[in-house]
Formats: structure tokens, sequence, C-alpha cells
């Protein structure tokens, strides 16, 4: 079993818990672990049957991505490779999760990511073992104890909040910017940013660094798309999803990417739409959106919306967008410039749908009117070329092509 990876980059994983003890039979589809990504904490199912025999890392251990972190094997006394028991000698027991909460029914279907199958361990490829800390002073997680001797941090003085507890990484990172004390804090509260405020900060400081990034905005009427979306039930981000899907059918290079100095661009039209979370957002993903009808893009989006907000998105839905839509209207604002999610080359910024008067046959007439903000990677696409995939979006909301 190796640690899958769940998105472009994505280079390590945290093992949360184990839902499996070594020994026990594991049927296909069985939720063998759950593992903490920068986006989210996903459960992760055995793509095979047959019986865990090694877990190669313990909870709250980090892995890089394609590492074997369990064996399992067709029979209970199948031969292990030698250098795999040679491993399993010095192995952590693995700390299974007490109460593990059972899948919430009204939930999304497939909201479990499927996992690779086991992968032999070869002369050639030999893999890191997470060392145990059971035997020593202080429990702590591999990541926490290197992060601590960076940081010039004494582990034994660090308060442990993971599992009977253990220091983790993120009690490390807690400790090193928590303020000295009370009177030099200057009445100000420090907290450590979390791992998901982190990632978003290196992933928009690339996108800034790396595409030169340029915006346009129009203004769409939006009667029609009202008067389409209210049959449907269907929501003012549905029915911009549906028109920037559908228009990327004939701009192809909107939905393209720069990747090691080539223009990569992939039949699939998958759309991401930005949700907000308590401590930042997530982008899940709309798979062949131009394929679907306007009732079926409301009724996923609202099940990615619900497992994105539960931390429960599958792996294939946080992955693969070419464009992304991220809709603030909601929230009150008129509009706004998004930037760019890498390694898509393109975000459109929905403000909020209002009335305004405009020119009607000459004369003045009230409609509801939307401001869309394209924003493009400079090295995928030009102005003229943004404004020509941009005019067919509205132009599909304005005739209800939906």
């Amino acid at each position: 079993m190796i640690l899958p990876k769940l998105g472009l980059t994505m280079d390590e994983g945290r093992i949360v818990a184990w839902h499996k003890r070594e020994g026990e039979a594991v049927a296909r589809g069985d939720v063998l672990f759950e593992v903490e990504t920068d986006k989210a904490t996903m459960e992760v199912e055995s793509a095979t049957a047959g019986i865990l025999r090694k877990i190669l890392y313990d909870a709250d251990a980090t892995a890089p991505v394609a590492t074997v972190i369990a064996l399992i094997t067709e029979t209970a006394d199948e031969p292990l490779p030698a250098d795999a028991v040679t491993l399993g000698a010095a192995a952590p027991k693995p700390s299974l999760r007490a109460d593990p909460q059972p899948r919430s029914a009204g939930g999304p279907p497939g909201a479990s990511l499927r996992a690779q199958g086991p992968l032999p361990l070869g002369p050639s490829e030999p893999q890191p073992l997470a060392p145990s800390s059971d035997g020593d002073r202080v429990r702590s997680s591999p990541a926490a104890r290197k992060r601590a001797q960076e940081l010039g941090l004494a582990i034994a003085a660090i308060s442990g909040t993971g599992p009977g507890g253990r220091v983790t990484l993120e009690d490390v990172e807690g400790a090193a910017t928590a303020p000295a004390s009370p009177a030099t804090s200057g009445g100000e509260r420090r907290e450590p940013l979390s791992r998901m405020r982190r990632a978003i900060g290196e992933r928009m400081t690339q996108s800034v660094r790396d595409q030169p990034q340029f915006s346009i905005s129009r203004d769409v009427d939006m009667t029609a798309a009202n008067e389409k979306r209210s049959q449907m039930g269907a929501s003012y981000t549905d029915v911009i999803v549906a028109a920037c899907a559908k228009a990327l059918r004939d701009h192809p290079r909107l939905r393209a990417r720069i990747d090691e100095g080539s223009l990569v661009t992939p039949d699939a039209i998958n759309v991401g739409i930005a949700v907000a979370l308590d401590d930042g957002l997530l982008v899940p993903v709309i798979g062949d959106a131009d394929r679907k009808g306007l009732g079926e893009l409301a009724r996923e989006r609202e099940d990615l919306e619900r497992a994105a907000r539960s931390g429960k998105l599958r792996a294939d839905a946080v992955a693969g967008a070419v464009v992304t839509v991220s809709n603030l209207g909601t929230l009150g604002v008129d509009r706004f410039t998004a930037i760019v999610n890498p390694p898509e080359a393109a975000i459109i910024a929905v403000g909020r749908v209002s009335d305004r008067v405009v020119a009607k046959g000459g004369s003045p007439a009230v409609r509801p009117v939307v401001t869309l903000t394209l924003s493009v990677d400079h090295r995928v696409a030009d102005g003229a070329t943004a404004a020509r995939y941009l005019s067919a979006v509205a132009d599909r909301l304005e005739r209800g092509d939906l």
C-alpha cells in the first residue's frame, strides 16, 4: 500500500489514524487509514483484499507520496520480502482510532478515496521507515522532532496534542511562534498559521511569482440565466459554471496550462469551485462540467460543498480543474479580481447580481446584472483570446444557453 498523490502539488502526507490493525482481514473498499494533506483530511480505501501484514508508518507520522506505508498479502502466512521483514521488526505499532466515525448516510456518494494497491518492496527501491518514538522519553512524530531541531527547541518542553499526548508538527510550530511572555506580547494574540493557511500562502505566492497575469471584466445581463436557474432550482454559481464550461469547448487555449516549458491542453473540461471554509478555502472540481445539465451541476456542486466543509472530499474531487469559478457575490461584493490557481491558467471572479439601469432598445430598463472578471496567465493567452472567451461566456448567459 503506497501513499497516493492527491493533487499536483502534494509531496507528502500525514497519517492521521489507522482503521485496521496488523493481522486483520481487509476487503476491497474498506477504509484503511486517514491522511492529512495541505488541502483536507481524506479516508483512504483499499483497492485490494487480503491481510494487513505490516504497518510501516504509525499514526501522526509524515511520509512522502509514493512511499510504501503498509503491506497487504493474500494470506496470513505469505512470506514477506526480506527487507520488509527487517524494517517491520523495528516498526511501531499502529495507533488505531478507538471510536472511528461512521460515514454519514446523507453524505455524498463515494466520499472516500480509493488508494493504489500494494507494491512489492524491491532491493532497488528501499523505502524509509518512520522511527518509533514509543521508547523515547517524549512521544513525538518524526516530523515534529526534525522541526524542533531546526528551530532549536527542546522537544520535552512542548505540550503534545496528538494521540496519547504525542507532540505533533503543529505543536512545534505553535511553540515556535508563541509569545515569550504576556509582558512582551503588546496586547496581541499570536497563533501559528494552520496547515491550510500556509498552503494557500505558498500557492498564491507561487501564482503571482511564476504566472504573469492580467484581468479583464464584463457586465452581463442575467435576465435569461435567472429564468433558467429558477426553472431548474439552481444557483447563480451553477449557471456561471455551466456557461464557463460550455464556452471552453470552442476556446481550448483557456483550458491549457504550462508544464515544463510545454503547453498542455487536456480534453476534459473540469471546473473548480472555490468553497470558503472557516480557516481558508478549498477548490473541489466538477468533472466534465460541459457535458452536464444545469440540474445535475447544481446537485453535484451542493454535494461537493458539503463534502468540502466536512473534510470528506474524494481524491478525484480536488484535482484536474482547468478553470476555477470564485463567487463572492453572496457576500455582497460587487466586483473583484482573483489570483489564478496554479497550475490552471484562468479564474473567473463573480460579483453579486444586482438590479441596474441599462439601455434596452434606446430606453432605460432595470435588469439583473453581474460583473465577471477573468484573470489569465499571460504565458497561455493574450488579451484578445481572453476577451473572446469572456464574450462567449457572457453571450451564453444572456441567451440562457446553459
